[in-house]
């Protein structure tokens, strides 16, 4: 019944059009529109009549609008009644402050929007109905209770005492009404923010319905939030919401756009410095600590509440709201911003951990996917392993059963010797590639760098490969097209990835073919090109073709042995260098091109030659064979054939050796015999070969404390060779050892060996 009725909404001003121009967009509203077209007209109906808002135009004749509103405000019953000035020429900023001074409402010059002019005569009318109903009401109850005094006067006492306890209920009453409507708004705010983190795939989508939706509740003219940037060490505004009257605040905007925030600086710094809700009264937002002071002020923002989004102490981010008008941060209101922190703070919980649950799902099933990969390669590649380790084997063990047998006779026990030390040494090749194989995945292989002639190295890897491409008929050239002929790389390391191209190549191409080898100049990189003219490679297995362990033919019936590593340790080692290699083929039965590109960053002054084409016609290079003539030497091993090879090896190069099979036997033998030379393991039951060096070195030089020593031992890593020299070896040699590189090195340590050979 209470929405029926009609309030009197007052127009005054003294043209009739702009009457009828205000009572035309109002008309829709319902509400009682009376005209008065001068000061005293209007004086007069007030005298007579509430009205819910007055909208007064500034400039009439006679009284103005500032003297007629004066005159309003001087009589109690008109002087709360709702006052707009409305204006088309007193736009200037003296005229609002003193409208607003007056105690106006709103100062709105025309033209206005007038759905802005509907929304505010809407909000009045409904206000004074409001009040109306609370008078009509208490004008009710007064009645009622003047009733029941008349009725009940026998009963005076008891109705006073009644009366007391119904206006204690009725304070309570009261004040149980409004702590429900803030309760249900509350309420409805949390709902929906609520609601909406829970219809939201992430914070990023949800963000402007929870701004929106405190801005309605707080009648906030802009809400923002603020977020760690990746460092943590500052806040950034990720997203800013404004209300329909916010008004000019494109410079507050921007400028909260740019900064970021350290902790204690600005609202949001304030909020995070404490960790619970800040409220900047009206006259504190110009703060020194707030550096949008003045954009705020420009803004007309008179307050400011933000709050944090956390989880117990764990800071997540601030969410903060400015007004024109007052906020109260009432417990109440800080009750619902503690609360509403805390679930957006879950919500970002949560999404954190379904997208780190979602990684780490992903990443399960990747890693399961290598690993089931990996594990169908490892059994191919232990099955590869297997017979390449074992079809040498075989032969060592048959040729060696024969040789004991001693039917063997002249010819036959040195083609069983050839047969044994060639398998012998392919079992060696298998094993070092293995371990170059392991040091590249592991990162533990290292480059001695150094400026190094490019064609010495062509050719010295050529010539170890030239007898097994004779004994095909292959003929093996090469060509030097470039002016660069040193480049900066470990010498040893390029020489062997020209072998392993090169050996690659003689395998592959059938009798009788061809392989050349060219060095090109190209930019700041030299190219060495082998191409040959074999079985080719498949389209399908080319980008393959240089991953560990992958083989062309992996059936049991392939023509071609070998684990599948030397392409994939050229692939590793060029990388290391800063190069890169590629492959090329057209097809099966097409040839193949492999190409090597390394950067140079020595270049050596030499002489330009002309090109030149070599064809296969160089010997083995000369062997030196060193003399041990009486040098004696001690070899510490537990291992009783090893120890008969050495001392067999070692007597045939002139040197006396002598056993010892433990570190205490070592060292009596050095203070009985005085050896010029130590060779020794490092893995030996008891105490080791460390523990022997590290006795030696501790004993004074007439005792053998400068005796020179190699740790010959299958550890064959880079770290292993750096363990032994740092402990106090002057040498370490892998199993299984060259014999001719034994005796070199016992003899250039004897040679050294009026020098004191202690490791500090």
């Amino acid at each position: 019944m209470t929405s029926e009725l009609q309030a009197n909404v007052l127009l005054v001003d003294d043209r009739p059009e702009n009457l009828l121009a205000m009572e035309s967009i109002l008309a829709d509203l319902g509400q009682n529109l009376v005209r008065a077209t001068s000061a005293r007209e209007a004086l007069r109906f007030l005298l007579v009549e509430d009205v819910a808002l007055i909208l007064l135009d500034v400039q009439m004749p006679g009284i103005n609008g500032f003297e007629l509103a004066e005159l309003i405000r001087e009589r109690e019953r008109t002087q709360h009644t709702p006052i707009i000035f409305v204006s088309a020429t007193s736009k200037n900023e003296k005229y609002v402050f003193k409208g607003y001074s007056l105690g106006a409402v709103d100062y709105l010059t025309k033209p206005f929007e007038a759905e802005i002019l509907k929304s505010k005569v809407r909000f009045f009318t409904k206000l004074f109905k409001q009040n109306q109903e609370i008078k009509r009401q208490a004008a009710l109850l007064e009645q009622a209770n003047n009733d029941l005094d008349a009725l009940n006067t026998d009963l005076e006492a008891r109705v006073e005492r009644r009366t007391a306890q119904l206006e204690a209920a009725n304070r309570e009453l009261e004040n149980q009404v409004e702590v429900r409507k803030q309760s249900e708004a509350r309420l409805a705010t949390e709902h929906a923010i609520t609601r909406t983190l829970a219809d939201a795939a992430d914070l990023e989508s949800a963000t402007p319905l929870i701004l929106k939706a405190f801005c309605n509740h707080l009648q906030a003219n802009i809400s923002s939030l603020w977020l760690p940037d990746e460092s943590g060490d500052a806040l950034s505004c990720v997203h800013i919401e404004t209300s329909d009257k916010a008004g000019d605040i494109s410079a507050f905007i921007t400028e909260s756009r740019r900064i970021n925030l350290s902790k204690g600086i600005d609202l949001p710094g304030q909020v995070w410095k404490k960790n619970s809700p800040v409220r900047f009264a009206s006259g504190t937002v110009s703060r020194e600590d707030f550096p949008r002071a003045a954009f705020a002020a420009n803004a007309g923002m008179n307050c400011a509440v933000g709050f944090p989004i956390k989880i117990g102490r764990k800071f997540f981010g601030v969410i903060e709201f400015f007004s024109q008008c007052e906020i109260n941060a009432n417990q109440y209101l800080i009750n619902m911003l503690e609360a509403t922190g805390s679930e957006i703070g879950q919500f970002i919980q949560r999404k954190r951990l379904e997208i780190e649950r979602e990684n780490l799902l992903l990443r399960e099933k990747s890693l399961r996917e290598q690993a089931e990969k990996a594990n169908r390669l490892k059994d191919e590649f232990l099955a590869t392993v297997s017979h390449e380790l074992r079809t040498p084997l075989n032969a060592i063990l048959g040729w060696g059963q024969m040789l004991r047998t001693g039917k063997l006779q002249g010819d036959g026990q040195e083609r069983a010797l050839e047969t044994i030390y060639r398998n012998a040494k392919s079992q060696a090749q298998l094993i070092d590639d293995l371990l170059d194989t392991s040091r590249l995945i592991t990162g533990n292989l290292c480059l001695n760098l150094s400026p190094t002639p490019i064609i010495p190295i062509i050719e010295s890897a050529l010539d170890t490969v030239r007898p097994a491409a004779e004994a095909k008929g292959i003929t093996i050239s090469t060509v030097y097209n470039s002016e660069v002929k040193t480049i900066t790389c470990d010498s040893h390391r390029l020489q062997q990835m020209i072998w392993n191209l090169t050996t690659n190549a003689v395998k592959f191409t059938p009798p009788n073919g061809q392989i050349k080898v060219f060095l090109e100049q190209k930019n700041d990189s030299v190219q060495i090109i082998v191409s040959d003219t074999g079985q080719g490679i498949s389209p399908e297995f080319l980008p393959l073709v240089f991953e560990r362990f992958r083989q062309a033919d992996g059936s049991s019936t392939r023509t071609h042995n070998g684990l599948g590593l030397g392409l994939a340790i050229v692939r590793h080692l060029v990388e290391l260098h800063g190069g890169s290699v590629r492959a090329a083929s057209d097809g099966i039965d097409k040839g193949s091109t492999f190409t090597l590109m390394l950067p140079f960053s020595l270049v050596a002054n030499t002489p330009i030659k002309p090109i030149q084409e070599v064809k296969n016609e160089n010997g083995p290079s000369e062997s030196f064979n060193p003399e041990l003539k009486d040098i004696r030497v001690l070899i510490v091993d537990d291992d009783a054939d090893t120890c008969e090879m050495l001392t067999c090896v070692l007597n045939q190069f002139g040197a006396v050796a002598k056993n010892s099979k433990s570190v205490s036997e070592a060292l009596t033998s050095i203070n009985d015999w005085k050896p010029d030379v130590l060779l020794t393991d490092i893995n030996m039951p008891g105490e080791d070969g460390y523990a022997l060096i590290s006795r030696l070195r501790s004993l004074t030089p007439e005792k053998g404390a400068n005796i020179p020593a190699i740790a010959l031992t299958a550890m064959a890593r880079p770290e292993d060779n750096e363990q032994a020299i740092s402990a106090g070896f002057q040498l370490h040699l892998a199993k299984p050892v060259n014999i001719k590189e034994l005796a070199r090195a016992i003899a250039r340590l004897t040679k050294n060996s009026d020098k004191s050979f202690i490791t500090n």
